[in-house]
C-alpha cells in the first residue's frame, strides 16, 4: 500500500454537457491530456451544522459541497483553452480570443500521483474553471519559465449506482484494486459499480 505520494502527473480531461436534470453527458472521444502541470491543490467545500441537546453537539451535521481546486501549469494549452474555457479560434485571422458570453463546459478532470509502491489515479467527475491567472517576469540569471494559475470547482454529480441515486464528487483507484479500471482510468469516466458511464449514441457518455 501507499504509504505517502509525490508529484502529480497524467492530468487528463472530458469535456460534457450539463443537462437540466444536474447530469453530465460526457464525449470520451474528447479525452485529452493536458501536459505541464507542476502543482495542484484540493481544498474541501462545506460547513458543519451543530444542534446542542442535553448539553452536548446532540447532532453534528457535515455538508459535502465539493473542493476548490488550484492548480499550476507551466502553459495551458490552446486546446484546453478551447474545450472547457469557451475560447475560439478565428480560422481567418488566427486569433483565438475570449467570447465573455459564453458558458464553460464541465468536465472530469483525472491526474496521478506518485507513490512509493503504486500510483494512485484520481477524478473529480464535475469540475468548472474559471479563467487562469497569467504573470510575467524578467529573470536576471535563471531561464525559469513562469507559471499559469487556474481555480476550479469540483461539485456533486448526481448518478445512479446499483440503482441508488447518489451525488459522487471524486474518486480515486490503486493498480492492486482494480488493474482495469486503473489502466482504463483516462479513456473515459469511470463510475462506481464495475461500469463506465452509460452509453449513447454518437460515442458521448452519460453520467446518471
Amino acid at each position: 500500500m501507499n504509504k505517502y505520494h509525490y508529484d502529480v502527473k497524467n492530468c487528463h480531461y472530458i469535456p460534457g454537457v450539463q443537462n437540466n436534470d444536474g447530469t453530465v453527458t460526457f464525449d470520451k472521444t474528447k479525452a485529452r491530456q493536458e501536459p505541464g502541470i507542476r502543482s495542484i491543490e484540493f481544498a474541501p467545500q462545506g460547513d458543519v451544522q451543530k444542534i446542542r441537546a442535553d448539553g452536548i453537539d446532540y447532532i453534528v451535521v457535515p455538508s459535502n459541497e465539493g473542493y476548490e481546486l488550484t492548480a499550476n501549469f507551466v502553459q495551458l494549452s490552446d486546446q484546453f483553452r478551447q474545450d472547457l474555457l469557451a475560447e475560439v479560434k478565428d480560422e481567418t485571422s488566427g486569433i483565438q480570443y475570449e467570447d465573455a458570453d459564453a458558458e464553460f463546459a464541465p468536465f472530469a478532470l483525472m491526474g496521478e500521483f506518485k507513490g512509493d509502491e503504486e500510483n494512485i489515479r484520481w477524478i473529480f467527475y464535475n469540475v468548472k474553471a474559471t479563467r487562469p491567472s497569467q504573470s510575467g517576469d524578467n529573470k536576471e540569471t535563471m531561464k525559469q519559465p513562469d507559471e499559469e494559475s487556474i481555480t476550479m470547482t469540483a461539485s456533486p454529480l448526481p448518478v445512479t449506482i446499483g440503482g441508488e441515486d447518489k451525488n459522487i464528487v471524486r474518486g480515486g483507484v490503486k493498480k492492486s484494486d482494480n488493474a482495469t479500471t486503473w489502466n482504463n482510468w483516462f479513456t473515459d469516466v469511470q463510475l462506481p459499480g464495475g461500469t463506465q458511464a452509460a452509453q449513447l449514441p454518437g460515442g458521448t457518455q452519460a453520467a446518471g
